[in-house]
C-alpha cells in the first residue's frame, strides 16, 4: 500500500499554529485505510505486505516566521541564515512531532492490522505486523530538509528527491512553477520572497498587535496556504468579516506590500517573465479586489500556472500541483482554473485553497494497479482501533 501526503506546512509557530489532533487523525486513517486495502477485489481479506509512506514535499514552512528579518533571509548563504534556518526547522519539527514520533515508531515496530484466516477473513483478535516505510521529499518551502537527513535517518525516516516503483512516481514538482522555478545561489524565487517578504512581514506587523492578533492569525495562515494570484483576494474576504480595525490590517497589507516591492528590487528574485514582475506583482497585490476581475495573460500566467495535464509514463503523484488526469494526481492548493472538462481533468478530493486548509492525501491500495486509489480524509474523526471504513470512502477506479 502506498500513502502519499503533502503540504504539512509545519511552521516554527510564531505565525502559524499545529495541529496536533489533524497529525493523529491522520495517522488513524492511515491506520484504518492499511485494514481496508487488505480487502482484495474477490471480497478476501488479506493483509498488505508493506506500508510506504511518502511525504511528498512542504512538510515544513520555515519561511512564514517572524524569524526573517533585519537583513538574514532564508536564501542567504552565510552563517547567520544558516543557523536561523536550523533553529526555525527544529522547532517545527517539535510542533509536528506527534506525526513524525507516530511514522518512526511504525517504522521500528511495524503497524498491527488484523490477521486473516483460512477463509480469507479478519480475526480482529489476532494481529499481524505490517513493516512501514517513510520517506520525505524536499518541497519548495522546505529545502533544508535534505540537510536534515541524518536526523531524520535516526527516526528510521528516509530522505530523498523523489520516490518511485514501477507504474507510479512521486515527486514534489515544484520546478515545474514559474514561481518557484530554483533560482542561483544568494537570490530568492519569487515566491519564496512573496513568502518571506510580504507574507510573514505582514503577520509580523499584526503580530505586533496583541489586541487584534488571536482575530488575524488565522488570516496569515490562510495567507500562507493560498496561491499568489489569490491573496489580495483573501484578504479582501477577510476585511469584509471584522468587525473592527479594518483600517489598521488594510493599511498593514499595503505597507508590507510597499516594503516586499523595495526588497524584491534589492533581492532581485528569479522570474523568466518578459516584462517588470516585481512592479506588476505589488500592483495585483495592492488592488485588493473581492472578486478579483480576470487577471491580465501575463500575471496569470506568473501568478496562477496551470499545472501539466499528461505524465510520460505511469502515474505521477505530484505534492505542489492540485490539477489531476488520468494519469497525474495532485494534492497541492487548488487555482481557480484547475477543473478542465474539455480537458478530462479532475481534481484529486482537494478543494480550492480559499476552502481547504492543511494537508491532502492519497491512498494506492495496490502500487501494481495505480488507477486505483482514493483520497484519504484525515480531517473525519476516526474512532482509534475501528477498521472498518468509513461510507465516505470509495475505491474510484479511473481506468
Amino acid at each position: 500500500m502506498l500513502v502519499v501526503t503533502a503540504n504539512w506546512a509545519l511552521a516554527d509557530g510564531t505565525l502559524m499554529a499545529a495541529s496536533r489532533r489533524r497529525q493523529a487523525e491522520f495517522l488513524e486513517a492511515v491506520h484504518r485505510a492499511a485494514f481496508r486495502s487488505g480487502v482484495r477485489s474477490d471480497g478476501r481479506y488479506e493483509p498488505v505486505d508493506g506500508i510506504a509512506i511518502v511525504l511528498a514535499g512542504d512538510t515544513f514552512d520555515p519561511l512564514t516566521s517572524t524569524a526573517w528579518k533585519d537583513d538574514v533571509r532564508p536564501w542567504h548563504e552565510g552563517g547567520r541564515a544558516v543557523g536561523v534556518a536550523a533553529t526555525v526547522m527544529l522547532a517545527a519539527a517539535t510542533r509536528g512531532r506527534r506525526l513524525l514520533a507516530g511514522l518512526s515508531a511504525w517504522v521500528r515496530a511495524g503497524l498491527m492490522v488484523p490477521a486473516a484466516d483460512r477463509r480469507g477473513r479478519p480475526v480482529f483478535d489476532r494481529e499481524r505486523r505490517v513493516p512501514v516505510r517513510v520517506t520525505v521529499l524536499p518541497g519548495d518551502r522546505d529545502p533544508w530538509i535534505a540537510g536534515a537527513g541524518a536526523r531524520l535517518a535516526r527516526r528510521g525516516i528516509e530522505v530523498a528527491g523523489a520516490w518511485a516503483v514501477p507504474g507510479i512516481s512521486v515527486c514534489h514538482g515544484a520546478e515545474l512553477d514559474p514561481l518557484w522555478t530554483a533560482a542561483e545561489p544568494g537570490r530568492p524565487t519569487l515566491g519564496a520572497s512573496l513568502a518571506v517578504d510580504l507574507v510573514a512581514r505582514f503577520g509580523t506587523v499584526l503580530r505586533g498587535r496583541p489586541d487584534m492578533w488571536p482575530a488575524c492569525r488565522p488570516l496569515v495562515a490562510q495567507l500562507a496556504a493560498a496561491r499568489a494570484l489569490e491573496m489580495p483576494g483573501v484578504v479582501a474576504e477577510w476585511l469584509t468579516t471584522m468587525e473592527r480595525s479594518t483600517a489598521v490590517v488594510r493599511d498593514a497589507w499595503r505597507a508590507a506590500v510597499a516594503a516586499w516591492r523595495r526588497q524584491a528590487r534589492i533581492a532581485e528574485p528569479a522570474c523568466d517573465a518578459s516584462f517588470d514582475s516585481i512592479d506588476a506583482v505589488a500592483a495585483w497585490m495592492e488592488a485588493l479586489h473581492l472578486a478579483p476581475p480576470a487577471a491580465a495573460g501575463d500575471i496569470a500566467a506568473l501568478l496562477d500556472p496551470r499545472p501539466p495535464f499528461e505524465a510520460e509514463s505511469g502515474t505521477v503523484v505530484l505534492g505542489h500541483w492540485s490539477g489531476a488526469a488520468a494519469t497525474i494526481v495532485g494534492l497541492g492548493s487548488a487555482p481557480g482554473n484547475a477543473v478542465d472538462p474539455a480537458a478530462g481533468v479532475t481534481l484529486a478530493g482537494v478543494a480550492p485553497a480559499r476552502q481547504r486548509r492543511g494537508p491532502a492525501h492519497v491512498v494506492f491500495p495496490d502500487p501494481d494497479r495505480p488507477a486505483v486509489h482514493y483520497p484519504l480524509a484525515a480531517e473525519d474523526p476516526l474512532p482509534r482501533r475501528a477498521f472498518a471504513p468509513p461510507a465516505s470512502h470509495r475505491i474510484v477506479d479511473a481506468a
